[in-house]
């Protein structure tokens, strides 16, 4: 758990059953950022077919490179709440081009300092032939709390709910070409294009960022609603710890994937 005057910040990664299982580690990575003026949770799911068989180390990437640049554009162009207020769709597409540029020279850099070993390159042989930027395949979500609005990026499956009012809800467009278990990525020759977003000016008391291996460990959507209301209520009352092994029997007994959770409480909203 982070804190400051303002905010407070809860992300966890746990890995999933099967994983467990197959000695796979957890593709999933989750963080929180809090600064007197913004808040941000970022969270990024590793894809975990053969192809991608440095997406655990892809999606870390992603939460880092994230961070940091929506902290930078947010500095260089007087805070959030300006920026999407004259052009958010101009805003939001500008920080995902950041993004993708900031990932992708980090894989550039890591593959330099890592070289592929035998078993890598024989998948990549296997292929004939695997991007790099594919070999670390991972979604993205982002989400901002400050003093006057929420915003959001995100490119792949996942969930994102805030709550504002006292009513929770997923402020994020849907987006068409998630269907069965096909996802966009952020390894997509067209990524810039598969980015949604949204911007709200308003009181939000909070948002919570998961991957869908926690959605896909409900039976329906209004319990992984009522579960997104349990999330605000742990940060509010300190008590956030003890989601962990609540996310990791969830795994067992459900989706069995990595499960994540990013999110953010606004104090006196």
């Amino acid at each position: 758990m982070l804190e400051n005057t303002k905010f407070r910040g809860y992300a966890l990664s746990v890995r999933g059953a099967s994983h467990e299982c197959e000695g796979l580690p957890c593709q999933d990575s989750a963080k929180v950022c809090l600064s007197e003026n913004l808040a941000l949770a970022v969270l990024s799911d590793g894809h975990g077919s053969e192809r991608h068989f440095r997406s655990a180390i892809g999606s870390e990437m992603a939460v880092n490179v994230a961070i940091r640049s929506v902290s930078d554009f947010a500095a260089q162009n007087g805070g959030i709440d300006r920026i999407f207020q004259n052009d958010r769709t101009t805003a939001a597409r500008r920080i995902a081009a950041n993004i993708i540029c900031g990932w992708n020279s980090e894989i550039a850099e890591h593959i330099r300092e890592n070289p592929l070993s035998e078993s890598e390159k024989a998948v990549c042989e296997k292929y004939g032939g695997i991007a790099n930027e594919v070999m670390y395949g991972a979604t993205l979500i982002v989400a901002g709390i400050s003093e006057k609005g929420c915003f959001g990026l995100q490119i792949g499956d996942g969930n994102f709910l805030v709550q504002k009012d006292g009513e929770i809800f997923c402020p994020m467009p849907d987006d068409a070409e998630l269907v069965g278990n096909l996802t966009t990525s952020l390894c997509d020759n067209n990524a810039i294009e598969s980015f949604r977003s949204f911007y709200s000016e308003g009181n939000f008391s909070g948002v919570s960022l998961s991957s869908d291996g926690l959605i896909n460990s409900f039976v329906n959507v209004g319990d992984f609603m009522k579960f997104g209301k349990r999330i605000f209520s742990a940060i509010e009352t300190d008590t956030a710890d003890a989601l962990e092994e609540h996310l990791r029997t969830r795994s067992r007994s459900g989706s069995r994937d990595d499960i994540s959770v990013a999110a953010i409480y606004k104090d006196n909203y």
